[in-house]
């Protein structure tokens, strides 16, 4: 089963888009997901917790029951495998990104909307838009998810970016309070 690339959360979307630099591939079945997962979090409770589900169904899960591909379990347990894979494996995949230039291009489909001096998008428009962001977003937004940056932060610091590299003009960026991406249906970066 192949892993989708793009995600509806910046997060999620930053550990796919780590997913390329692997150099290995991940647990595949739902079971050696688990078992992964179990070693890096302090307890069954924890992670349970994390996946939004119960113990007991981590534990039928771990006595051969395979959740269903549409189950969300099954997404839950993909998307935490991503999240913990590799982790040495990401910070130097970022550190080479960073040090050659640090460019990352952002693809998203989105309610995107803006708030300047001279006024503001009370109707944020749906847009699909690819732009290449520099220097130093990208650096901000791997800080980010390297402190575990709870998602709203993460969807700032993106709309910052966005901001500098979307509203850009003459050289010059235009005068803008706020860049707010809302509903995102589609979000994927290269790096």
């Amino acid at each position: 089963m192949p892993i989708t690339l793009y995600a509806d959360t910046v997060e999620e979307a930053l550990d796919r888009a780590d997913s390329r630099h692997w150099t290995r591939p991940a647990p595949r079945s739902a079971r050696s997901q688990l078992r992964f997962l179990l070693k890096h979090h302090a307890t069954a409770e924890a992670l349970a917790a994390r996946l939004s589900v119960s113990a007991t169904v981590l534990q039928e899960v771990l006595a051969s029951h395979r959740p269903q591909t549409d189950d969300p379990l099954h997404r839950a347990l993909e998307r935490e495998t991503i999240r913990c894979w590799q982790p040495r494996v990401r910070h130097s995949a970022h550190r080479t990104i960073l040090d050659q230039g640090g460019l990352m291009t952002v693809s998203f489909r989105a309610w995107f909307g803006f708030t300047s001096a001279a006024g503001s998008t009370d109707d944020p428009r749906l847009r699909f838009l690819t732009l290449s962001l520099r220097e130093p977003h990208p650096e901000h937004l791997f800080a980010a998810r390297h402190r575990a940056a709870p998602e709203s932060e993460l969807n700032k610091t993106l709309g910052e970016a966005l901001a500098s590299c979307y509203f850009h003009r003459s050289g010059r960026p235009a005068a803008l309070e706020e860049v707010t991406l809302q509903q995102i249906d589609y979000l994927e970066f290269y790096y």
